[in-house]
This record gives C-alpha cells, sequence and structure tokens, in this order.
C-alpha cells in the first residue's frame, strides 16, 4: 500500500518541478529569437541571420560574465552573513560582485550595439514600443501576484 502512496507524491514532485522550470524560462529573454517579435519587426532573413550571428558570437562570453557575477554574488552573502568576515571585506566582496555585474552589462551592451546597427529606425522604433509593453505588461502580472500573496498571507 505504501509503494501506491509514493506514486502520488514523486508525480506531485515532478509537476511541481516542471513548472518551476516553466516559471523562469522567460528570465533571459532573446527578442531575436521570439517569432512573434521578429514577424513584428518584418526582419528579413538576412537581418535574422545576423542578429543570430552576434547573438552566437557573445553568447559565451555572456554565459562566462552571468556564471562569474553568481559565483561573486554568493560569495559576497557569505562574507555579509559570516560574523568572522571584517566590514572592510564584506564591502570589498560588494564592489567585486558588483564589478563582475558592470561586465555582464557591458557585453550586452555591446551585443545590443551590435544588433542595434543590423535594425532600421522603425525597427528599433517598434521594438522599444514591444519591449515597453512586456516590461509594463510584467510589471502588472507582479503586482497583481504580489497583490494576491498579501491576501493571502496570515494576518
Amino acid at each position: 500500500m505504501k509503494r501506491y502512496m509514493i506514486l502520488p507524491l514523486l508525480l506531485v514532485l515532478f509537476v511541481s518541478f516542471s513548472a518551476q522550470a516553466d516559471h523562469h524560462k522567460g528570465k533571459n529573454w532573446n527578442w531575436w529569437e521570439n517569432e512573434k517579435i521578429t514577424s513584428k519587426l518584418d526582419l528579413t532573413d538576412d537581418q535574422k541571420t545576423q542578429l543570430n550571428d552576434i547573438a552566437t558570437k557573445y553568447e559565451p562570453a555572456m554565459t562566462e560574465a552571468r556564471e562569474d557575477f553568481m559565483a561573486k554574488k554568493a560569495a559576497f552573502k557569505d562574507a555579509k552573513t559570516n560574523k568572522e568576515t571584517s566590514s572592510a571585506d564584506v564591502i570589498k566582496a560588494f564592489d567585486v560582485m558588483w564589478d563582475s555585474k558592470y561586465k555582464m552589462k557591458r557585453i550586452k551592451l555591446d551585443r545590443g550595439l551590435e544588433m542595434r546597427d543590423v535594425l532600421t529606425q522603425e525597427q528599433l522604433t517598434t521594438l522599444k514600443e514591444t519591449k515597453e509593453a512586456r516590461k509594463d505588461k510584467m510589471m502588472k502580472k507582479y503586482k497583481k501576484h504580489h497583490k494576491e500573496m498579501k491576501e493571502k498571507a496570515p494576518q
């Protein structure tokens, strides 16, 4: 009987982990891979190829910078919560973390500038409007979720 109880539990765990993974899919949103957006921008095949080539070129540097930032962030958190770590060392870990964040953002900027050169002014304007609309939608979704969580929380 106990074996039969484990199966539904495992199924629930599997489904919840799958949902968790789907929830974070949009975290690294690559607009140039989104068919709706590329068709809205009316990109030519040549532009799509150029954009993908640029993204591919920058991906190793982005991955490395992201991993470096995450490691530096973890080191900062450890330093901050360790009573043995001096204030000067916590500040240094903080500065190192933000330096690595800057490097990651700089790579993203360089990639974006190269991609910008591929697009027409009209496409850039449409892309800007699309990104702003997505940001607004995500903020509304976040605020709604946050409000629901507050209402569910015990008083």
